[in-house]
């Protein structure tokens, strides 16, 4: 008595039947099916012995059209791809000028944060949302230590208080790294215009604004770079 395992079957091309019979032992048959009078029929063209049920499954794939030569170019798929090497070159970069420890001394997962969003303004040049986002198309948070899905919240906006929170100390370290005696630090002022209604902010007020944008609440950035004097 044989007991079917797989079967398949099609009406215009042939098939391979996986049958198990008693004990371990199992065989296959090389067919082809027909209509003859509204009845399907069969008709056997081989029988495949010797082989494990795992290879009689193989063959059978095979007539199906699913096996795929090793040679062949389909045999490779792309099933997803990741920016990696311009964030992995930036962050190599950053650990041997010491930024990390000038960040703090220790490799809190905040400071990761920070390195990652430090190198993805340069790599993608956009906002902190944006950058969140990206978690998806980049492996630069997964360098950083932050697997699935990026929280704007946690990872930015929760890094950056932190950060705040230790400018003097940060600015005190680099200031000692880079800055000699007779160097001159210039400052650059900017400025942006909001809109919206910020009655209760703190930082952005009604004023003056160099590029002509009346009307509007603003707020007034300082940018610091560092020059030489002789």
């Amino acid at each position: 008595m044989l007991k079917c395992s797989v079967y398949w079957w099609s009406r215009t091309t042939k098939y391979a039947k996986v049958a198990k019979g008693r004990g371990c032992w199992c065989y296959g048959l090389i067919r082809s099916s027909y209509r003859e009078d509204g009845r399907v029929k069969h008709t056997t063209h081989g029988r495949l012995t010797g082989m494990s049920l795992e290879q009689l499954k193989l063959v059978q794939a095979a007539f199906r059209g699913e096996v795929i030569l090793k040679d062949s170019p389909d045999a490779l798929r792309i099933s997803g791809s990741e920016e990696y090497g311009a964030s992995a070159a930036a962050l190599a970069l950053a650990r041997e000028l010491g930024l990390d420890r000038a960040i703090y001394s220790r490799r809190d997962p905040w400071v990761l944060d920070t390195l990652a969003m430090i190198v993805g303004r340069l790599v993608f040049a956009g906002g902190k949302l944006a950058l969140s986002n990206q978690w998806k198309n980049t492996a630069l948070w997964e360098l950083c230590g932050v697997t699935g899905p990026v929280d704007v919240d946690v990872h930015c906006y929760a890094s950056m208080d932190r950060l705040l929170a230790r400018q003097a100390q940060i600015e005190k370290t680099l200031a000692q790294r880079h800055l000699k005696e007779g160097c001159l630090v210039l400052y650059d002022i900017t400025s942006s215009y909001f809109e919206g209604a910020y009655d209760t902010s703190e930082l952005v007020l009604f004023g003056y604004n160099r590029d002509g944008k009346c009307g509007h609440e603003h707020r007034p950035a300082q940018k610091r770079c560092k020059g030489s004097m002789d």
